[in-house]
């Protein structure tokens, strides 16, 4: 992006006036006519600089070209154009289903009580807003751990899991991506055919490899379990499986708990870690205890990732945290 230029030759006399008298006032502080020339004689070397003389009145203008012309703008988020779409309908009847979060009847986020119960408990104790640690606030990570495992779980009493918490669910993905390609290298995610959005972006940015593994099916608006299987075994050994805890996005459908086994002894046989995305906890300790309970000695190492936006109710407040087993497969 270049500055606007000035046209010398089309600057009007009372422009030119003033610039004879910003050089007379140069002049009177002290700046010398040779200094000036030679000033006017370095911008003239300088290419940056367009000039052009007008009587005894030299005039310099510089272009000034953007080190950032070369960055494009970012495509808009499909979500957010839905949920700006809703703003500007006019219709009574318009429900804005762009994000996932409780609405009141009057379309307006709703806070569940326990979460107004929290903050109030929270202002009463007056709580500081000191820094956190690297990993975020310890007691959080704790019972979300619980939250997902159970608190009398063996990889919790074990100790076992790693907890970091993240900014959001996107946040904690890309904690993830830069662990996979860090500790990792080569190593490629399957992600689901289709999957959210964001999934593809964030492994995209962090430089980790991905491909698809099929997963819905047109012809039945169903799982193509057939499918899911085989591409999952077709990966290279030692492959991340991104897999949805529950309430898949974008299809909503899940595996059934039967059809859950058969991918774990999949991911078992060929090494893979599965790599859980839980937006909504619903459902989420029936499927994790398969991956636990069943294979108490051939434990399968893995990865989850967990937000929490239905809680709050609304996705300003949106935490995310990544829980890792630590345990290396026997």
């Amino acid at each position: 992006m270049a500055s606007t230029m000035l046209s010398v030759a089309s600057a009007t006399p009372s422009a030119s006036l003033t610039l004879q008298e910003n050089l007379k006032t140069k002049l009177k502080l002290g700046t010398s006519d040779q200094t000036t020339a030679t000033l006017l004689r370095k911008e003239k070397r300088n290419p940056s600089i367009k000039t052009k003389t007008c009587g005894r009145i030299t005039m310099a203008v510089a272009v000034n070209v953007s080190r950032f012309e070369g960055v494009t703008m970012a495509p808009p988020d499909p979500i957010l154009g839905v949920s700006e779409a809703f703003k500007a309908d006019t219709n009574e009847m318009k429900l804005n289903l762009g994000v996932g979060a409780y609405r009141t009847e009057e379309l307006q986020p709703y806070v569940l009580t326990v979460v107004k119960k929290a903050e109030n408990l929270m202002l009463e104790r007056g709580e500081n807003k000191e820094y956190l640690p690297i990993e975020g606030l310890a007691a959080f990570n704790k019972v979300t751990a619980e939250l997902l495992f159970g608190a009398d779980n063996p990889v919790i009493q074990q100790q076992r899991v790693a907890t970091v918490q993240g900014l959001s669910g996107t946040g904690s993905l890309r904690l993830a991506a830069a662990l996979i390609e860090r500790y990792f290298p080569g190593a490629k995610v399957l992600i689901s055919s289709p999957t959210w959005g964001n999934h593809k972006n964030i492994f995209n940015d962090a430089r980790v490899p991905w491909s698809e593994y099929r997963y819905y099916d047109p012809k039945t608006v169903g799982l193509d379990f057939d499918g899911m299987l085989s591409d999952i075994k077709a990966a290279p050994e030692g492959s991340f499986v991104l897999l949805h805890g529950c309430a898949h996005n974008p299809t909503g459908i899940d595996p059934t708990p039967e059809q859950w086994e058969k991918i774990a002894d999949i991911i078992q046989e060929k090494n893979h870690i599965p790599f859980f995305d839980v937006a909504y906890q619903v459902g989420l300790m029936s499927r994790l205890n398969l991956w636990l309970d069943e294979r108490e000695a051939k434990v399968i190492p893995w990865e989850v990732i967990e937000g929490f936006p239905p809680i709050h109710g609304s996705k300003e407040m949106e935490e995310g945290k990544e829980g890792i087993d630590c345990t290396a497969a026997s």
